[in-house]
């Protein structure tokens, strides 16, 4: 038995050298629209056409997306409102007048929640959560039906700590673990990864935004590009 769990631990920190727990965008399509927005509508990200690999099924899984939805939504609503422009959520089948705004479509295409067992007992790699996403901008002055711009994310929590878990300082993280306190059973991982894929799409629409030169470079957030 004491071997057993020397190996396990071993590979753990085998795990712990080769994973990350990180999340990065792959670049789509975008061409130029008019004017930095006054505002964002942030939609909750489909889910129908994703691949969920996680260990519940029929209302269950119902649930959980659902609560996916809501601390995407909510991460989104709060990382854009906190440090770019202010953001507010869209309601389900809104119609949009003409504004300066724009609104973020997105979709959920891979949600694998790993172990929680492996996770919570080991960590360090084991386990490990992936979330990814498809991600399309529309500028509500032009073409609600064409997005100009059009991105990717993925990444996941593949180093994070299983036994240990850090009290969240960061604004968005709070507000997603708000979102999630009703989630029955939300990896811990899974809100982790929402977070960071919140970031990375503010980090994109402020990446953009620099280039088309409505912001200083001291409000531009890098974003981390996925390597081709």
């Amino acid at each position: 038995m004491h071997f057993i769990i020397k190996s396990i631990t071993g590979l753990a920190l085998i795990l712990a050298l080769t994973s990350c727990a990180s999340v990065s965008v792959q670049q789509g399509s975008e061409h130029a629209t008019q004017q930095m927005p006054q505002r964002v509508y942030i939609a909750l990200f489909e889910t129908a056409h994703g691949k969920f690999k996680v260990d519940r099924e029929g209302v269950e899984l119902s649930e959980f997306k659902r609560n996916l939805q809501g601390m995407m939504q909510t991460g989104l609503v709060t990382d854009l409102s906190h440090r770019l422009v202010p953001a507010v959520p869209a309601n389900k089948d809104q119609g949009f007048q003409p504004e300066n705004a724009w609104l973020i479509r997105g979709e959920f295409t891979k949600v694998n929640q790993g172990s929680r067992l492996l996770r919570g007992a080991i960590g360090f790699g084991a386990g490990g959560t992936k979330v990814e996403t498809n991600v399309s901008v529309y500028d509500l002055n032009q073409n609600t039906n064409v997005p100009f711009l059009t991105f990717a994310t993925t990444g996941g929590s593949g180093a994070e700590p299983g036994a240990v878990t850090a009290i969240a300082t960061d604004p968005v993280e709070i507000a997603i673990q708000v979102a999630a306190g009703g989630a029955g059973g939300i990896a811990h991982g899974l809100t982790e990864d929402t977070a960071r894929t919140t970031r990375e799409i503010t980090a994109e629409l402020s990446d953009y935004m620099y280039r088309s030169g409505w912001i200083s470079e001291d409000k531009w957030i890098k974003p981390k590009k996925l390597d081709k």
